[in-house]
């Protein structure tokens, strides 16, 4: 019970972390949209120049950013009252992101400086961790339009997540088949760290056994 108690608290806290590290590398690296530009041939559905959709979506995550105090706006793209206080919304949801992230890291460390964790619980912890993204991986092969919504409804009140792209004109530069490569993305960061936990955990072939 207690190892499984541990593993649980240490897969949260690995999830937690790189949850936060895989946004940051999105903030940071501006990776995948960059590339959804061209796969999702953004350029042609939202009539813009490259230059001009980067220059739309930077602000966006600018304002997002944990270390920006800006306030909503965008440069050439039309937007509503409501996509203003959407994004309002979501600020406070990425600097908590972040902020379990940094929390979590801080956890991880000093677990592992000072007091090793034992075999058996990352076997547990990694089982654990691995389980979120092969249910999240389920859960967009199955529908990810209904996934996606669920999130919304999850996370915020009433429809205001809901816009017109008629007068609403960020949304064609942000499809939702962005989002999905967004969540992959992230999720990939939870199997390499569900990975590192289970070769710890089978660094010998009498350990590897549950």
């Amino acid at each position: 019970m207690k190892i499984a108690v541990t593993g649980t608290l240490i897969a949260a806290a690995v999830l937690f972390f790189t949850t936060a590290f895989g946004l940051a590398l999105i903030h940071i690296t501006d990776f995948p949209y960059t590339a959804d530009i061209d796969y999702l041939n953004i350029t042609e559905s939202a009539g813009m120049s490259r230059d001009e959709i980067l220059m739309n979506y930077n602000a966006i995550m600018d304002f997002l950013s944990p270390f920006s105090d800006k306030e909503f706006k965008l440069p050439t793209i039309s937007y509503t009252e409501k996509a203003g206080r959407h994004f309002a919304d979501c600020k406070p949801l990425f600097d908590s992101v972040y902020f379990l992230g940094a929390t979590s890291a801080l956890i991880l460390a000093i677990l592992a400086v000072k007091k090793p964790i034992g075999r058996r619980t990352l076997k547990v912890s990694g089982a654990i961790t691995l389980a979120i993204p092969a249910l999240l991986v389920a859960a967009v092969a199955i529908d990810f339009d209904r996934t996606f919504n669920l999130f919304h409804k999850v996370f915020f009140e009433g429809e205001t997540w809901l816009f017109d792209p008629e007068v609403d004109n960020f949304i064609k530069i942000m499809p939702m088949e962005f989002f999905m490569h967004c969540a992959i993305f992230i999720a990939l960061f939870w199997v390499l760290g569900a990975a590192v936990q289970m070769v710890i955990g089978c660094s010998n072939r009498k350990a590897c056994k549950f």
